[in-house]
């Protein structure tokens, strides 16, 4: 990999990760392999944003970028360690990285995402209408 690139990813990985979150979730419980799974589709979701252009239809960028934000929000709120989450999203993201849009992976995040954060789908779906 070239040094600009991973100079891009870096710059990239950085802003999602240190977006603050501005949505409220009702505070509960998760549990450890929740959690784990959350990370998991958190790198999921960074990675289609280093898919080229040419590969991914914009709309996959933007639900991708929506998703990421939703989810950190809600593992923020349920106590998940910020540096836990940012640990695992980059350890997801670099196994990632370089691969080709996984239509089954994203419906698998999707759904796993719509069922463990309530209301969420719809809260996606307005956040990615915001996006430019």
């Amino acid at each position: 990999m070239s040094k600009r690139y991973i100079n891009i990813r870096n710059l990239v990985i950085s802003t999602l990760l240190l977006v603050s979150p501005t949505l409220a979730f009702a505070g509960g419980h998760i549990t450890d392999e929740d959690k784990k799974e959350a990370i998991k589709c958190l790198g999921h979701y960074t990675a289609i944003t280093f898919i080229p252009a040419n590969e991914v239809e914009a709309i996959q960028i933007e639900y991708a970028l929506a998703s990421f934000k939703i989810v950190k929000a809600y593992l923020l709120n349920e106590k998940v360690k910020e540096d836990e989450i940012n640990k695992g999203t980059i350890e997801e993201l670099d196994k990632l990285i370089g691969q080709s849009f996984n239509d089954a992976r994203n419906d698998e995040c999707n759904s796993f995402i719509y069922n463990l954060i309530p209301g969420s789908k719809e809260q996606i779906e307005k956040l990615r209408g915001t996006l430019k």
